[in-house]
């Protein structure tokens, strides 16, 4: 049966489809540099225990579940853990087994300590996870529609949002071409690699209009149909021999299409950061007090890295009162010597 839940058209406009869970990802940083990481997801029972979480999570985490006693029917699951170090939690990244681990991502947690103050640094990246390079999307999307799709930009009145829906728009179409794209690279391969001497692989060019209309209707389970359909275009059924000769190209369009479609349908979460003395840099839009936010969409890192930086300043107490007692030893002496 054919999946038309897989039409790119449709999964574009998830993209201000609600969430059935609300995801928060919350780290409370210690002076010493260690941290509380805590994931809170808040949501019926049908939902709740969905297996995908924007960080894995695993038998070390503790797990603790909160049964909504009234009719909002929110229970709330909590995984909280403790890591002594930013490594002990990158080590867990890379060690993801859902579609996550096709998406880059680094984190750390840094101290830096001097005399009077240590400063202490907090840095996750998402690096950019569109699976279709073979398109720049510098080459359609700008630099503010890639802001309006991220949501760094806000819709505030009805201009605001005709420039979202055109961001969209214009995104479903390089999605669509980058796509197209590959397919027909992949097409062009199988038949150079079939060293048929009738068969030129210049021929694919012809059909590029009819391919990306079936692109435009998605309505096939996997690449390697495509290669049917070139053949039922062209009156040739030689080109099928592309099956046996050349599946991994289209077998990896398969699996970039799947990485795509995962990415597209992400529910949205919140990361937020607490770090101990004064904030001092970040690049949230919403820092409160010593706690600092980000909004993280499916649109935050498909075509550029998202970044999430905070640095903080704390006091060295001991280090005050021993420069203190310093001074004091310094300009009693100096009292003592000159009355001699």
């Amino acid at each position: 049966m054919k999946k038309e839940i897989f039409l790119i058209s449709f999964i574009i406009s998830l993209l201000v489809l609600s969430s059935c869970r609300e995801i928060s990802v919350t780290t409370v940083i210690n002076k010493d540099g260690s941290f509380l990481r805590t994931i809170k997801i808040t949501g019926d029972s049908s939902t709740i225990y969905n297996a995908t979480l924007p960080y894995p999570v695993d038998d070390t985490w503790k797990m603790e579940f909160l049964k909504d006693t009234t009719r909002g029917k929110n229970d709330v699951l909590i995984y909280t853990k403790l890591f002594k170090t930013g490594e002990q939690l990158s080590e867990e990244l890379n060690r993801d087994t859902s579609w996550w681990k096709h998406v880059k991502r680094t984190i750390s947690i840094e101290k830096k300590s001097g005399f009077f103050y240590s400063y202490l640094k907090y840095n996750e990246t998402i690096f950019a996870a569109n699976p279709f390079d073979s398109i720049d999307s510098k080459n359609y999307l700008s630099q503010d529609d890639i802001l309006w799709l991220s949501g760094k930009k806000l819709a505030l009145n009805s201009s605001d949002s005709a420039k979202i829906k055109q961001a969209e728009d214009t995104a479903e179409v390089y999605l669509q071409h980058a796509l197209t794209v590959e397919i027909v690279a992949a097409l062009k391969q199988g038949i150079k690699q079939l060293n048929q001497p009738e068969l030129d692989p210049a021929l694919v060019d012809f059909y590029k209009d009819s391919i990306a209309e079936k692109v435009n209707r998605w309505d096939v389970n996997s690449t390697l149909e495509f290669i049917d359909y070139l053949a039922r275009l062209t009156n040739n059924s030689n080109l099928e021999s592309i099956k046996e000769s050349n599946p991994a190209s289209f077998q990896k369009l398969d699996q970039k299409i799947k990485v795509l479609f995962e990415i597209l349908q992400l529910e949205d979460f919140n990361v937020s950061v607490e770090l101990p003395g004064l904030i001092t840099e970040t690049n949230s839009l919403s820092p409160v007090g010593n706690r600092v936010s980000w909004n993280v969409n499916n649109m935050s890192f498909l075509f550029e890295k998202f970044q999430m930086t905070a640095e903080s300043r704390v006091v060295n107490v001991w280090m005050f009162v021993i420069g203190g007692i310093i001074l004091l030893s310094f300009i009693f002496l100096t009292v003592i010597k000159s009355r001699k």
